[in-house]
């Protein structure tokens, strides 16, 4: 149990900061950083034996552009032209992603998986069979393989679809799977389909039930539902395109627009621009995990003594330390799941009836009662 720090750009200088020395581990990112910055990463968190660095080879994309991921020896320079699904393909890049990994020398690698154009159940079969081969590769090496399982979010809204993947998935060599939510949800919103949910909540108590450790990557505060449907450990990072997997995150970003920063805010499990945080502040709505978040008592600290000056890099940290906090804090059981969702539904409903209105228009907690009907009902097959 525990969170993994989903790497990004600039991601590396997060990795020594004593406020996140209780995070598990980091997913490590070929996309963002050449070989021998990975390598110093793995060799700087080496000391840390409790922290666990994971090689993901991120071929989900293979054909889009971004970063440096083509800079690797293990990409296929056949890309455009190879047959996706077969077996001899996937032969040749598990055995050179292998060889990378035996350079490097991460703790574990994820099995590398790509978008398909059909969710099939041929497709989840060749994930189990590319796992396969890579443990019978790693066998000897010390390298910890883990099954990576690549899932159309809309895939889960069908009656009985999570169970039939995991029957799939299951019978895999791997004892962890690295659960990866593919969808079209804009990273700076809430999912909000409830069968969906539901059916992404079943696929992860069904595995979890077959005594497989789950890690759910490209998490937001969705993390709330995933471990009360029992992932083992979540994982998420600074920027909104590494807590929800979209394209976006391997293609070509577009001219213009930047990052803005969010204060998260656990009483309303909702992201808050600087007006919003005034507007919570006010009404004394902050939780007493954000009270004691470091990264929030520094933002808030600034916010009276230089308002107008620059918070991002801060948020970000503010945020990644609230997702750890909480995700200890379930683990724990210090917090229910239900009790957390029924309240912060209140919170927004007694704002609504007071005409408080966040800065953005799809920040008003709509969220919630998909999120409780995901809850109260996944557990009934």
């Amino acid at each position: 149990m525990g969170t993994y720090h989903q790497m990004g750009h600039h991601s590396e200088n997060l990795l020594g900061l004593p406020e996140f020395a209780s995070y598990r581990g980091a997913i490590l990112s070929p996309v963002n950083y050449r070989k021998d910055k990975v390598i110093g990463q793995i060799q700087e968190r080496r000391a840390h034996q409790a922290f666990e660095t994971v090689f993901d080879p991120q071929l989900y994309y293979p054909k889009t552009q971004r970063g440096v991921l083509r800079d690797w020896t293990y990409f296929p320079a056949d890309v455009d032209k190879a047959d996706l699904m077969s077996p001899a393909w996937w032969d040749r890049i598990v055995d050179r992603i292998a060889t990378t990994c035996e350079e490097i020398r991460p703790m574990a690698v994820c099995s590398p998986a790509v978008v398909p154009h059909v969710f099939g159940n041929e497709y989840f079969s060749l994930l189990v069979d590319v796992a396969d081969k890579l443990c019978t590769r790693l066998e000897r090496s010390g390298i910890r393989p883990i099954q990576t399982a690549l899932i159309g979010f809309d895939e889960l809204t069908t009656p009985d679809r999570s169970l039939e993947i995991s029957s799939i998935l299951s019978v895999g060599p791997c004892n962890r799977i690295y659960l990866v939510f593919s969808g079209t949800t804009d990273p700076r919103q809430e999912l909000v389909e409830v069968e969906a949910i539901k059916g992404a909540m079943r696929l992860i108590a069904a595995l979890s039930n077959a005594e497989i450790d789950v890690i759910v990557g490209f998490c937001s505060s969705d993390v709330v539902l995933w471990k009360a449907a029992g992932a083992s450990s979540c994982a998420t990072g600074k920027f909104f395109n590494l807590r929800r997997f979209t394209r976006s995150r391997f293609e070509e970003p577009p001219k213009g627009g930047g990052q803005l920063p969010y204060w998260f805010e656990e009483s309303l499990l909702a992201f808050l621009r600087a007006s919003d945080l005034d507007r919570i502040k006010d009404r004394d709505l902050l939780s007493a995990a954000s009270l004691r978040n470091p990264f929030g008592q520094h933002i808030l600290e600034q916010f009276g003594s230089e308002p107008g000056s620059p918070w991002l890099a801060t948020s970000w940290r503010q945020f990644l330390y609230w997702f750890w906090d909480f995700e200890s804090r379930f683990d724990s059981g210090a917090v229910d799941a239900g009790t957390l969702l029924s309240n912060t539904e209140n919170e927004w409903r007694t704002l609504g009836d007071a005409n408080v209105l966040m800065e953005e228009v799809w920040n008003d907690g709509a969220w919630l009662r998909p999120w409780r009907r995901a809850l109260a009902e996944f557990a009934t097959f």
